[in-house]
């Protein structure tokens, strides 16, 4: 979980993010593991 902090890249399970390539605009995807999981508060905006 990442709160108010700046994701530098792929948020991969062990070692440093990074990005091997530039990207566009895609799909976010949320977890949820079967679980009973609530979400609150999820801001999404274009960045320039």
């Amino acid at each position: 979980m990442q709160n108010d902090v700046e994701i530098q890249g792929k948020t991969v399970w062990i070692g440093a993010p990074s990005y091997n390539e530039a990207h566009g605009c895609a799909p976010i995807m949320l977890q949820d593991h079967d679980a009973d999981v609530a979400y609150r508060n999820i801001w999404v905006r274009a960045l320039s």
